[in-house]
């Protein structure tokens, strides 16, 4: 097995903790004795006696199968992320026989997007937590493919030692964001690979053409200052009546679809992937114990008594 890490270390003490708090104090005089053996201050003597206790009764042996259902979990999702990112990419671009509508493969390639970020983010700010269903879904299925009964009071135990410091939504906004980035990063590179020759027009019933043009170049002042060429007003008013044959157009809608992509969905997922990173890193690192705990103050007296 390999080495345990703080946080492993915490999260055992949690899950041995957790599991006294149900079903009562365990047999614990060979562990206590040997923390008090070991020495240390308080928290030291309980993450010993608790690993001993995790060691002998098998949730040491529970931590390495979650983690490992947890792995598992990820490259499913992952998985099916690319199967996404594939799905939005085809939806976007079609078949190749008819004209691609720009209306229809920007709201394919961002609608769902923005709206599940956007709900991310709001939740983040009002309720000063992330509801991430994809998160949600990890954690479950993380459970499910541990396969082990002595795992039942690891994930409550992570998410409550991790609630302290607030972690539970930059760790499941990590995984989200860099799911995301994975759907977004496999449709992106379809588009660029595709080897048909696409036609772009738009048709609304809903917007003026003047409006169209205007959140066309609204939509292209970032890509353009990144170097995408992008369609200008002659074009875009020309497609509106159907596809362009010249490959100047082509190639300038392209682009154009491209660089929103890029702009709108690749780079704020991986700037949230990486703050959320940042974020994670911080707070692990300022993980410990509650020693006020009624279970923890119980312990005082037998491993350092006075």
């Amino acid at each position: 097995m390999t080495a345990l890490t703080p946080l492993d270390t915490l999260w055992l003490t949690e899950a041995v903790r957790l599991r006294e708090q149900q079903a009562g104090v365990l047999d614990d005089l060979e562990a206590n004795r040997r923390a008090r053996a070991a020495g240390g201050d308080l928290t030291a003597r309980i993450t010993h006696r608790a690993l001993g206790l995790a060691q002998r009764d098998g949730m040491l042996g529970a931590l390495h199968h979650w983690k490992q259902g947890a792995r598992l979990a990820l490259i499913a999702l992952a998985v099916l992320s690319v199967i996404s990112g594939a799905g939005l990419a085809f939806a976007a671009m079609g078949d190749g026989q008819a004209p691609v509508n720009v209306f229809w493969a920007l709201g394919s390639l961002l609608g769902l997007n923005l709206v599940l970020l956007l709900t991310w983010a709001l939740g983040l700010i009002f309720a000063g937590r992330s509801n991430s269903g994809l998160g949600r879904v990890w954690l479950w299925l993380s459970e499910k493919l541990a396969r082990d009964a002595q795992a039942a009071q690891l994930a409550p135990a992570l998410v409550l030692l991790l609630q302290r410091q607030r972690l539970n939504r930059w760790a499941l906004g990590l995984v989200v964001h860099s799911l995301w980035l994975l759907a977004l990063l496999t449709a992106l590179l379809l588009m660029l690979m595709a080897t048909r020759r696409y036609g772009f027009v738009w048709e609304t019933t809903i917007l003026s053409s003047d409006t169209f043009v205007s959140l066309t170049q609204i939509l292209s002042t970032i890509p353009a200052w990144l170097g995408f060429s992008v369609p200008d007003e002659t074009m875009i008013r020309a497609s509106g009546n159907g596809a362009l044959s010249i490959e100047n157009a082509r190639q300038a809608w392209a682009a154009w679809l491209v660089g929103v992509l890029l702009v709108y969905g690749i780079v704020p997922r991986l700037l949230l992937a990486g703050f959320c990173l940042w974020r994670w890193k911080q707070g692990r690192a300022a993980l410990r114990l509650d020693l006020d705990l009624p279970e923890y103050l119980e312990l005082r007296e037998r491993l350092m008594p006075s």
